[in-house]
């Protein structure tokens, strides 16, 4: 029985949407996004930095790490690093990690990319809308 040109093309679509998934899996199995990105403290006897103006502050990155839209967040973020780290601890929250799930729910995000700005206790401060923001958006909120 030959197979009608119907099946063939939805064999096709089915093979290229294979390979789609295949190829994404492969690009992003090496991404190494991490939790929690580590603050860098001054060394014994070393100067102290000036007194920031507000206690540090959080940013809570709300993220799919096979999402390429949360991996140009990221980027951008990694970009500014030093700068960051100054003002905030960044704090990786992801849709592949469960534990991360009722965080999700505590802050009702619904869309990804997010970024939270909480205090040092966790309270809410401001937060962006979902989607890619500029490096010097998120600095100058956190520096508010």
């Amino acid at each position: 029985m030959k197979p009608s040109t119907k099946t063939l093309s939805t064999l096709g679509v089915m093979a290229i949407v294979a390979v789609a998934v295949l190829v994404a899996k492969t690009q992003t199995a090496n991404l190494n996004v991490p939790s929690v990105v580590p603050v860098q403290t001054a060394a014994a006897g070393a100067a102290a930095p000036a007194a920031a103006t507000h206690p540090k502050r959080k940013l809570l990155f709300f993220m799919n790490p096979n999402g390429i839209p949360c991996q140009t967040q990221w980027g951008i973020l990694n970009n500014v690093a030093d700068s960051l780290l100054k003002v905030a601890d960044v704090v990786y929250i992801k849709t592949t990690e469960p534990a991360d799930y009722p965080k999700f729910e505590t802050f009702g995000i619904r869309g990804l990319p997010s970024l939270v700005i909480t205090d040092e206790n966790g309270r809410e401060l401001s937060r962006f809308s979902p989607g890619i923001q500029p490096a010097d958006a998120v600095l100058a909120a956190l520096t508010k």
